[in-house]
């Protein structure tokens, strides 16, 4: 049980760092009138301000404030989409361009608009800014020139846009191809620190307990033919690799001590649950694939041997989204339980001597998904 408190203990740590990591020095106006200096986070995704100060903290709805500032910058609300958000306005015009923070802007261009990431939207940056500018032809042929996009660059073209000549324009083909690309596939990768508390049963002679170390590494898609559900729902594909140390086992009577390294795949489904918030609590089901090598020794006798087998594999977490598409996940899974038939040449007279193990684990994995 040490294994799991302190993997526990290590991502409530991280956790709190990270989170540290998203204040800024800045001011709360609330609907009141009143100032509220402190450190300040703006979470757009839930329309909520975190606050700090000395110690104390505070969450202010997105109903209970005017404005907020952050360092020199003052956002205040807009509504986008039928949502309200806080933005500080960059630009300002026939075009006019806002930052909601963490790489997140708006283009609002009469009856055109886009919200986007920069990180996480770059391919498809470039086609969005190709229709919302496309009465300006000089602007259009600058974005197909430019090959990566900031801030500056942003504020920069919208004031190029609202100082055009503007002419009637029709898209190109390409140009449609690349906007409409913006609903593309999401792909999370990861990579996970992971943890394992097994059950074992060796012959029918009674329950055995075990932990063992492991990494894991995988994919999870939300294809875009998913519409409403994109983003909701994810295809995991997942691959993991399992060691446990020297263990003694109940073996009716019989001395057993082995050690097993387990390697795994699984195929399953998620589902995201709040996937806009910061915290995403997120529930699965799987399906998998193990390899388990053995190596120990029964009485007197060293054996080594290996089996395969299936398994389901239930699993609940919670991912807590960091700065440009990152995240970071804590994922309780079950191994149901399988059995592994070994066996191995016993004796002067070469008895074959079977050995049927039965596990299942309950697993803890720390991911980081990028």
């Amino acid at each position: 049980m040490k294994l799991f408190y302190t993997l526990i203990a290590f991502s409530i740590y991280t956790f709190n760092s990270t989170v540290a990591q998203n204040y800024h020095s800045g001011t709360i106006t609330t609907n009141n009138g009143q100032n509220v200096e402190g450190r300040v986070y703006i979470d757009n995704d839930s329309k909520k301000v975190l606050f700090k100060k000395s110690g104390g903290s505070a969450i202010y709805n997105f109903t209970t404030i005017k404005s907020a500032t952050i360092g020199a910058a003052s956002y205040s609300k807009i509504n986008f989409d039928n949502e309200e958000y806080l933005a500080t306005t960059l630009v300002f015009g026939k075009a006019s361009l806002f930052e909601l923070g963490e790489e997140y802007f708006i283009i609002v261009n009469e009856n055109k608009n886009q919200k986007f990431n920069l990180e996480i939207d770059k391919q498809q940056i470039p086609g969005i800014l190709s229709l919302l500018f496309n009465d300006c032809n000089p602007v259009r042929d600058d974005i197909n020139k430019i090959e990566g996009y900031s801030g500056n660059t942003l504020i920069n073209l919208t004031n190029l846009y609202n100082n055009c000549e503007y002419g009637t324009y029709i898209p190109t083909e390409t140009e449609i191809k690349k906007a409409n690309t913006y609903n593309t596939d999401t792909f999370r990768f990861y990579t996970a620190l992971l943890g394992s508390l097994n059950n074992t049963n060796i012959n029918g002679n009674g329950a055995n307990n075990s932990s063992s170390l492991g990494l894991g590494i995988g994919l999870a898609a939300s294809p875009s033919f998913m519409n409403k559900l994109q983003g909701y729902i994810y295809i995991d594909f997942d691959f993991s690799m399992a060691f446990s140390g020297d263990t003694n086992f109940k073996n009716g009577g019989v001395p057993l001590n082995y050690k097993v390294n387990s390697y795994r795949f699984s195929l399953g489904l998620e589902y995201v649950f709040n996937k806009k918030g910061m915290l995403s609590p997120f529930l699965g089901i799987g399906y998998g694939y193990t390899s388990d090598y053995y190596n120990g020794s029964i009485e007197t006798i060293d054996f080594k041997d290996h089996d395969q087998n299936y398994f389901f594999l239930p699993k609940a977490g919670i991912l807590y989204q960091l700065n440009k598409g990152k995240y970071l996940g804590l994922t309780l899974n079950y191994i149901s339980e399988y059995e592994n038939g070994l066996s191995f040449i016993y004796g002067n007279f070469a008895t074959y001597y079977p050995l049927t193990i039965k596990n299942s684990s309950l697993n803890l994995g720390l991911n980081y998904y990028f």
